[in-house]
């Protein structure tokens, strides 16, 4: 029999033995379900570097090159090669996959017809995922790698672009990239319409001078009061409206300053109430200052219409005909727009189509792709390769600077980086560039535009950097 005094003394050895064993376990004992020295999945799900290589594609001439934003990937193919069955290697983060257009890529590794639109989806080992839209295209690296990283960085949708060599009166480089219409996913292409915004005021200013030429009208007419062009609808105005000639409004210097009613809303809506809006606001003496103003434009695009007997975009289409160029006017909406048309995007909560272009279309409303905009270039350039639609001696009228400004008849000039004339335009939903230069030319144009301080400099800077890449490659 063991004594009370004895089983007393067993469980208080027994307690204090189970108190050992407890004070031994671990927090991180192993327990069912969580295996030893277990590690977070990773994450990582970048795209690190992407090669397209010649000596693994017998369809490109060259390496192709690639720029990756955020959610895009553009890739440019060397000239003369083929898009189909592209064979493309991925470096990825540790442990990541790659499906393109739904299909899992071996080794990260696959053989894409980069002709289409492509979708490409980097998983992580945790199965988090960066999806991309791989746009390729064939062209010239070096110029391209100039443009994709400029419309990522001002979220521009597409650009379209050009380059032009004087001496022989043609393209000798166009592309486009991105989205015409970003909803369908419609890849914009170099024959697509782009609305050209204050690159209006050129053709508006050719069309002008075809009258001068044809001696309908001079630069010296007046246009308002009772001996002027427009004497029938507006011939009663101040002694300094009374005084502006055709040659005032071609060079911005009509004297009128304060306000622009072309895009005001509370200055009427038509031409006429616009124009007389424009009639009764403050005026220097016409002749005496600068003073960019897309007023004056909607007048001379009235001179056009009343002297030609034609309207506005009518007119132009008969004057470029000979030429060969085919030019619009802007659609009204993205739902009625051509085929071919880029649509116009604004940024922030703007409307793009939220002016009557009949009223705005001699200042800002033409849309003409990189083609037909060169083909009328070179066709008031002086050129003796491409028949010109202006004399020398109306070409000279033209391209003669103001005393007050540079600025000639419709084109810029004087530009502290380049030589040549020049013009840009830039309305919600857009902004273009071009540069008529010495040797080279180049446009580029976009169917959005930012609010960014620094958007229409580097807008500058990226044409002309493009103008002397041409130069340096010696396209």
């Amino acid at each position: 029999m063991i004594s009370l005094g004895e089983k007393a003394k067993f469980c208080l050895v027994l307690s204090l033995f189970i108190a050992v064993l407890a004070s031994c376990s671990k927090k991180n004992d192993p327990v069912p379900g969580n295996p030893p020295n277990a590690t977070a999945a990773s994450a990582a799900k970048e795209i690190i570097n992407i090669s397209i290589l010649k000596a693994e594609n017998a369809n490109l001439t060259g390496n192709g090159y690639y720029f990756k934003s955020a959610s895009k990937i553009y890739i440019t193919i060397p000239l003369n090669s083929n898009l189909n069955n592209v064979k493309v290697n991925f470096t990825l983060s540790s442990k990541a996959t790659i499906k393109v257009d739904g299909i899992m890529l071996a080794n990260n590794t696959g053989n894409l017809d980069l002709s289409k639109t492509l979708t490409a989806v980097v998983t992580a080992e945790n199965g988090d995922v960066a999806t991309y839209t791989i746009l390729a295209q064939i062209g010239i690296k070096e110029i391209d790698e100039m443009i994709y990283p400029f419309i990522e960085k001002y979220n521009i949708p597409a650009a379209s672009y050009a380059i032009g060599k004087n001496s022989v009166e043609d393209i000798i480089y166009k592309n486009a990239c991105g989205f015409a219409n970003v909803d369908a996913k419609e890849r914009a292409q170099p024959d697509y319409e782009f609305r050209l915004a204050s690159m209006t005021k050129q053709h508006t200013s050719i069309a002008v001078m075809t009258l001068v030429q044809q001696g309908k009208i001079g630069l010296n007419d007046l246009v308002f009061g009772p001996t002027g062009i427009l004497k029938a609808s507006f011939p009663t105005v101040g002694p300094k409206s009374a005084k502006v000639t055709v040659k005032h409004l071609l060079e911005h210097t009509a004297g009128y300053y304060l306000g622009d009613p072309m895009f005001s809303s509370s200055a009427g809506t038509t031409l006429d109430q616009k124009i007389q809006t424009m009639l009764g606001s403050a005026q220097n003496e016409p002749g005496t200052s600068y003073y960019y103003y897309n007023m004056g434009y909607g007048v001379l695009g009235k001179i056009i219409e009343l002297v030609s007997g034609k309207e506005y975009g009518a007119y132009l289409k008969e004057i470029y005909t000979p030429a060969g160029v085919a030019v619009n006017l802007t659609s009204s909406s993205p739902t009625s727009r051509r085929a071919k048309e880029a649509i116009c995007y604004p940024q922030g909560s703007a409307n793009a189509y939220g002016n009557d272009v009949q009223i705005y279309k001699a200042a800002g409303g033409v849309s003409i792709n990189v083609d037909n905009l060169f083909k009328v270039l070179y066709a008031v350039d002086g050129g003796a390769i491409k028949p010109d639609i202006l004399n020398a001696a109306t070409r000279t009228l033209m391209f003669t600077k103001s005393p007050v400004a540079n600025y000639t008849l419709g084109w810029r000039t004087g530009h502290s980086l380049f030589e040549g004339f020049y013009h840009g335009g830039n309305l919600i939903g857009t902004a273009t560039f071009w540069i008529y230069g010495p040797e080279y030319s180049v446009a580029i144009l976009l169917n959005s535009r930012s609010t960014e301080n620094s958007f229409d400099t580097d807008l500058i800077v990226l044409t002309n950097n493009v103008m002397r890449k041409a130069k340096d490659l010696n396209l």
